[in-house]
């Protein structure tokens, strides 16, 4: 399905790819990728929704297993109630809805 000013999964894919050469730059003189990856939408599966506008990235997933940021944080799925989960571990990054707003102390 192709929803006008939003990007497809082969698009954000290709986005991501994009930023390749500067994460091995990075690794190669900080010993790591990088700490945070800031996103609008969610991974696909981590606090996403199934209609149309919410559904997240299968390439975030890709990304996260292959870089392991630190954190990844997104915004974009609002939170209505104290009781819809905010914070999830997906192998080595902590996933976190930012939305209305979070702290994190680094």
């Amino acid at each position: 399905m192709h929803l006008i000013n939003q990007y497809s999964e082969l698009g954000m894919l290709i986005r991501i790819f994009k930023m390749v050469p500067s994460l091995l730059w990075n690794k190669i003189n900080y010993g790591r990728y990088l700490d945070i990856l800031l996103t609008h939408a969610s991974p696909r599966g981590i606090h996403d929704r199934e209609d149309p506008c919410h559904i997240g990235f299968k390439s975030f997933l890709w990304f996260m297993d292959k870089f392991k940021p630190k954190y990844l944080l997104h915004g974009h799925i609002h939170l209505y109630s104290l009781n819809e989960k905010r914070v999830t571990q997906y192998k080595e990054t902590t996933v976190i809805n930012t939305y209305d707003h979070y702290v994190i102390d680094i």
